[in-house]
This record gives structure tokens, sequence and C-alpha cells, in this order.
């Protein structure tokens, strides 16, 4: 059988379809994971930002972004664990080496509470790509 809406039934329809997909939009852009460059990860460190590297310790130890004192192998046993020392109300930025561990811990944060995720994608491979200071 084939229904046949008038044109108030559509506009109300399409309305409550459209406020309804806004709504969706807005809820999964509130909670979950922002990605950054370099130039946001510099301005958001100026602010005291905690970052946080989520390489190996032996990717760490030959080189990181100068600044970053926190280093948590994402796929470690007990990354979450340690990752629980961070206030999870207040922003945290996280890298790897081009972006696809950071993806994923971004993920798994975001599972776990922390409401502001900053994940700079391109990672530690960009940074020294575009000749910012390191440290080891």
């Amino acid at each position: 059988m084939f229904f046949s809406f008038n044109n108030v039934e559509n506009t109300m329809i399409r309305t409550f379809y459209s406020f309804f997909i806004l709504v969706l939009f807005l809820s999964c852009q509130q909670a979950g994971s922002s990605t950054i460059d370099a130039d946001k990860l510099k301005g958001l460190q100026k602010d005291g930002v905690i970052i946080v590297d989520v390489r190996t310790e032996k990717e760490y130890a030959d080189g990181h972004i100068v600044g970053v004192k926190h280093n948590i192998n994402f796929l470690s046993n007990d990354f979450l664990t340690k990752m629980e020392d961070f206030d999870k109300s207040k922003p945290i930025i996280i890298h790897c080496a081009r972006g696809g561990r950071s993806g994923k811990a971004a993920a798994t944060l975001k599972e776990a509470g922390f409401l502001e995720i900053y994940d700079y994608v391109g990672g530690f491979n960009d940074w020294k790509a575009r000749g910012e200071k390191i440290e080891k």
C-alpha cells in the first residue's frame, strides 16, 4: 500500500528528521576527540595541556617532542591503568609516530570517560619533517 502525505505532514516529517540528525551530529561532536596539527599542539602546550606520547619506550627514547614528559605505550597491557592518573575532565593531547596508534588510543580514552582529547595526526614523524625541535 502506498502512503500519501499532504504538504503539512511532509514538512513536519522533514523537520523532525532534520532535528534528529542535528542532535545526533552535535552529540557526536561533543564527546570524543579532535584532530590537531603541529601549530595547534604548540598552542595547547603553551596553555599547559598535558601531552602523552603513546609510542613505545624505545621510540620515545630515540627522540620526542620537546617538553613531552609522559610516555605511555598504547600497545602495553597497562595503558588504561596508567592513563587513569590523569584528570578525565581536563584536556589531553596524544600522539604517536604517524597517527594510527593515537587514533585508537583516542577511541579507547573516549570509552574510558575522557572528555576532551586532542589527537595530533601526523605525530612525531610530521613534527620532525617540519623541522621542529626534538629532544632525547
